[in-house]
């Protein structure tokens, strides 16, 4: 498989999981655009590939910031042809102690940019006869943790606005689909687990307890279906939630 040629954004790829798709898709031969709300630039160089490497900070909560970082990519590349929605937020808080900051802010980081992005990049995506737009969605949707009110809801209308653009622009060569990890241990994650919540370690011997397969999931792990779903051979599936959580769900999406 070869993406030279190709141009692909990766939203929160400074780091995480975020920064494993850009290493994947950058081995692939892609010009490749890092955008985050932390300065991307400093770990461009050491990404693989012979691509083009740019590196932008956006907060993509802001939709004016969406459009304006979308449009500095058109600006340089022309089109952007594979697009990953994965930038994303989480404050873990239940039904009392959710208030509508938090909410508004979680859905305006995780939902609002899969719009505003694609908005940006289809017109480029058809005029080609070739897209990609792939979401990083969550297993959680299956199986809520404790305080995942808010981040829950939005990965689940992540998921449903996966199927809805697949519906749309299916008939575009574009495909749309969404992959769905279980939780990672990234810096980001554990960053974001509250003083008096549970302690990582535990967390995820709990969630491996549950799988099939009794490992941790990597970011690797979830960077190989964005390989494949990129790729020429993934032109038939569209408008999928595809669970990378060693059989922990085992169900529907």
């Amino acid at each position: 498989m070869s993406l030279k040629g190709k141009t692909a954004v990766v939203t929160g790829g400074a780091r995480g999981i975020g920064r494993a798709f850009c290493q994947r898709l950058a081995a692939e031969g892609a010009n490749l655009i890092v955008i985050d709300i932390i300065d991307p630039a400093e770990g461009l160089a050491s990404l693989p590939g012979d691509g083009t490497k740019a590196g932008m900070v956006c907060d993509v909560g802001l939709p004016d910031e969406v459009r304006k970082t979308a449009q500095r990519v058109l600006d340089r590349f022309g089109r952007c042809d594979i697009f990953v929605n994965n930038a994303a937020t989480l404050k873990m808080t239940t039904l009392p102690t959710t208030t509508t900051d938090v909410w508004r802010r979680v859905q305006a980081v995780n939902v609002e940019p899969v719009v505003g992005f694609a908005q940006m990049f289809v017109p480029g995506m058809t005029e080609a006869g070739w897209g990609r737009i792939v979401t990083t969605g969550s297993s959680s949707t299956l199986n809520p943790q404790v305080q995942d009110l808010a981040y829950v809801t939005s990965k689940g209308a992540v998921h449903a606005l996966t199927r809805a653009l697949a519906n749309e622009l299916g008939g575009k060569g574009i495909t749309v689909n969404s992959i769905a990890p279980t939780v990672v241990k990234t810096e980001g994650f554990v960053e974001r687990l509250p003083g008096d919540g549970p302690d990582p370690d535990d967390m995820m011997s709990s969630i491996v307890s549950q799988q099939t397969i009794k490992r941790y999931c990597t970011p690797q792990d979830v960077a190989n279906l964005l390989g494949f779903l990129v790729s020429d051979a993934a032109g038939f599936i569209t408008g999928q939630i595809l669970h990378v959580d060693g059989g922990r769900t085992r169900s529907g999406a």
